[in-house]
């Protein structure tokens, strides 16, 4: 498991592996492409590459990826940084 402080680094270079990649599959910018998160790109490159081949198994990529990034990571939009709630504080 990647500890906190790298989590950011791997999260970062990740994102901009399967963009690039998603990009050049379908011939569009990283302005068409910065509102998804990690795992919304990692699902759009399987959708338009299929599993196997280059892309390797989604199942295994995206369970390794969620392993070292973690479930926030992997979902959040762009742009927003997650804001931890403590405990005390009443969620709605």
């Amino acid at each position: 498991m990647v500890k906190e402080p790298k989590k950011q680094k791997v999260y970062d270079a990740l994102r901009g592996q399967v963009s690039a990649r998603l990009m050049r599959t379908v011939d569009i910018s990283e302005a068409d492409i910065a509102n998804l998160s990690l795992g919304e790109l990692i699902n759009t490159l399987f959708l338009m590459h299929g599993d196997g081949g280059s892309t390797g198994n989604f199942s295994v990529s995206f369970g390794a990826v969620l392993k070292m990034v973690g479930h926030t990571m992997m979902w959040q939009e762009p742009g927003l940084k997650h804001s931890i709630v403590e405990a005390e504080e009443p969620v709605n």
